[in-house]
């Protein structure tokens, strides 16, 4: 229990420090193609602290997500053109799943960005399978904008106390968004 109060205590020291915009955006880009910890982690806190205007935190963090995105799109591109998949899977079967996510893309997308779905997979996945990318952009700044400017509007105005007790709730949020896009594809589809 001690690894997360010295993480948790870490974290809030970084955000109060002076230059600690570019973690926040360097974490925003990265995390969207590969590193794990996403960007709410330090956006919360630095949202808190009320040093930074909120909106702009919002803003910048869902920008640098999506040019991260951008990079995510464009490794599942390239992974297309040395896949192995083509002797794993059976060409139709891979053209039913190709279909059924172009199909749903943009909800796939903006619910990826929003829920904690790890974002990296879709946006690898999206340029796998050769998403349209204007509809790509527009769906990924829906959903890592909702997600940003909602974290941090709830830690700058209502502060940690609030914002842990609406924390259960994301979970929910989250799993509704993903159910509904379920029966979406079900009731599409048959």
């Amino acid at each position: 229990m001690k690894i997360f109060t010295s993480m948790y205590d870490y974290i809030i020291e970084l955000a109060n420090k002076k230059n600690v915009l570019p973690y926040l955006y360097g974490l925003s880009f990265i995390e969207s193609f590969i590193f794990p910890i996403p960007p709410d982690v330090l956006l919360a806190p630095i949202a808190l602290t009320k040093k930074y205007n909120w909106l702009k935190l919002a803003l910048n963090t869902t920008l640098f997500s999506v040019l991260g995105g951008l990079v995510g799109y464009t490794i599942g591109l390239y992974l297309f053109e040395i896949s192995i998949l083509s002797d794993l899977v059976e060409e139709e079967a891979f053209m039913n799943v190709k279909n059924l996510f172009i199909d749903n893309s943009v909800w796939i997308i903006i619910i990826a960005g929003f829920t904690p779905l790890p974002y990296k997979v879709f946006t690898v996945t999206a340029g796998y399978m050769s998403l349209a990318l204007i509809p790509f952009i527009i769906a990924s700044i829906i959903g890592r904008g909702l997600r940003f400017f909602l974290v941090a509007a709830i830690f700058h105005y209502f502060g940690l106390e609030l914002a842990n007790r609406l924390k259960k709730y994301f979970e929910y949020i989250g799993l509704l968004l993903l159910l509904l896009l379920l029966l979406i594809i079900y009731y599409k589809y048959y």
